[in-house]
């Protein structure tokens, strides 16, 4: 069974990043892969500022990214380049973590242009095409995706999963 992660740096799981990666990983699993979903915002920060690769908590994600096939990060509107816990954990992993594994960026922001640097923010020498959604495409106050948000995180489901098995974008 192909097995995906999907990395956020949000401090909630109630905000709008968090509502992105809840809705890919069930449009992953109900293709039935297995998805962890790493909630890198709500590791301890005192682990993550102080560099404890030895804290059991960095040490459990870092296995369930060395486990997954593929990988989604969604990065947040305020910084292209991922929260401050985020581009820490990441810069905490093995060299080489990534490579080999498809990475597909997301980012939510408000300007397009916040898309340019997605792939450039993210430790890997070949990143998926990112996807970009905009923040007017969930609906307040629970950040519910549109159609037009559900539809591209949909179309990013299925990048992942096609980047794991060639033979499906031959179908």
């Amino acid at each position: 069974m192909t097995q995906f992660a999907v990395l956020t740096g949000h401090l909630t799981r109630r905000s709008r990043p968090g509502m992105i990666a809840g809705t890919l990983a069930d449009e992953l699993r109900a293709t039935g892969a297995d998805v962890v979903e790493i909630a890198v915002g709500e590791l301890p920060h005192s682990a993550l500022m102080a560099g404890n690769h030895d804290h059991p908590d960095v040490r459990r994600t870092q296995r369930a990214l060395a486990e997954a096939d593929a990988v989604a990060v969604v990065l947040p509107r305020y910084d292209p380049h991922g929260s401050t816990p985020l581009r820490t954990w990441l810069a905490m992993l093995p060299p080489r973590a990534l490579d080999g594994k498809p990475v597909l960026p997301i980012g939510l922001g408000t300007l397009r242009s916040h898309s340019v640097g997605l792939a450039n923010a993210l430790p890997t020498p070949d990143p998926l095409s990112p996807t970009y959604l905009y923040d007017t495409w969930f609906t307040a106050p629970d950040w519910t995706p549109t159609p037009r948000a559900e539809s591209l995180l949909h179309r990013a489901a299925t990048t992942l999963r096609t980047a794991t098995h060639p033979a499906l974008a031959a179908a």
